[in-house]
């Protein structure tokens, strides 16, 4: 899940309002997903005011979301429901053919073999609240030397209503970087009301000098802790034992804070193979990384909603950057599929929902984020 806002970069933004995105670009990605092209396509709404929401009818949800996704709908006034337009969008369906292999390499052996690793630590309590989770919130993929402009993003999340920032703060392949940025923008984010929640990327190799990460992270008085857990394909040792050796370890560091598992959209090829349950236990929330394509956002939130809603409450993150290096649709998504997206989410009983990324995010996205009326409590 890449550059952040710098303080050169806030000067141009300020002379030039309109533009709403606002980060160094990057070519890297650790939160690919393959799209899927079998569902119906969506279109942008060109006319569109920047505050007003796409006026098209619902979709009907195949089934009911399970009572754990749905007992922390928010309170307040629900904008007209958003359903998918239905003109093709331009660049849709993508080719079959990725052009690159999506065939995963196989992994080398770990770091730390199954049979050196200790056992899972005893079950404690989990979260005593999702309110750092709850509402809408923008990723930020930033990295060690990055000089990030912590005023700026604060102020701008702010003023898009926004209940939480995202931020990474290491990874398996980087070590643990976050302390800088994470101490100034905690204090920060706290003034103007806003949570703030680390994310990390463990390989699962090592899984203690992994948690060993979420601990500094947890230190620097974080909201709350999000492990970005992918498949092998992006190089991650994804197995049951050491999925719950992690989380067991970071559940002990977390205390009474929320550990939001962020993974993988939950496909029927990927329930069969990826250990979604074994999360349960020891984390609060599952947040599926909904990267839509040429999907309809809507129906891929429902789907998401209920199939991890049987296991823990559900806050999708979804896409704010262009699928076309992944072997998706090319271009930023519409503030229309925004708006479905967030809508969709909430309606279906999420606890809250996100964009990845801030870097990249389109303005009629932003546009919608900001609009959109997901209220807190």
């Amino acid at each position: 899940m890449t550059g952040v806002l710098t303080r050169p970069e806030r000067l141009v933004a300020a002379a030039a309002a309109s533009v709403l995105v606002l980060g160094l670009v990057s070519t890297s990605y650790a939160g690919t997903q393959t799209p899927v092209t079998n569902a119906a396509e969506v279109s942008p709404l060109p006319t569109e005011s920047p505050s007003a929401a796409p006026t098209v009818g619902p979709v009907t949800p195949s089934a009911k979301p399970s009572p754990k996704a749905t007992k922390r709908v928010e309170r307040g006034a629900l904008p007209a429901k958003a359903a998918m337009p239905t003109p093709p969008q331009a660049g849709c369906p993508v080719p079959t053919k990725h052009p690159r292999s999506w065939t995963p390499k196989p992994l080398k052996p770990p770091k730390v073999a199954d049979s050196a690793l200790p056992a899972p630590r005893a079950r404690g309590p989990k979260a005593k609240d999702l309110d750092a989770i709850t509402g809408k919130g923008i990723w930020i993929t930033n990295w060690a030397n990055d000089d990030v402009d912590v005023a700026g993003i604060v102020a701008k999340a702010k003023a898009a209503g926004l209940s939480s920032i995202w931020v990474r703060s290491g990874g398996s392949k980087q070590g643990y970087y976050g302390g800088p940025v994470l101490r100034e923008l905690v204090p920060a984010a706290h003034r103007a009301g806003i949570k703030v929640i680390a994310w990390d990327f463990p390989f699962l190799s090592d899984p203690m000098a992994d948690a060993a990460r979420a601990k500094q992270a947890l230190a620097t008085g974080i909201d709350a802790f999000a492990p970005d857990v992918e498949t092998s394909a992006e190089g991650t040792y994804a197995t049951t034992r050491r999925v719950q050796l992690y989380l067991s370890v970071v559940r002990s560091y977390a205390g009474d804070r929320p550990i939001a598992a962020t993974v993988p959209r939950p496909t029927p090829k990927r329930l069969a193979s990826f250990p979604y349950a074994a999360f349960a236990p020891y984390a609060d929330v599952f947040v599926p990384m909904v990267y839509w394509s040429c999907n309809e956002p809507g129906l891929l939130v429902q789907q998401s909603l209920q199939r991890l809603g049987r296991w823990l409450p559900v806050a999708p993150v979804g896409q704010a950057y262009d699928m076309r290096t992944d072997g998706g649709r090319a271009g930023i998504p519409s503030r229309a599929e925004t708006w479905r997206f967030l809508d969709s989410a909430r309606r279906g009983g999420a606890v809250g929902a996100s964009l990845w990324t801030m870097e990249k995010i389109g303005a009629g996205q932003w546009s919608a984020l900001s609009a959109y009326p997901w209220l807190r409590r």
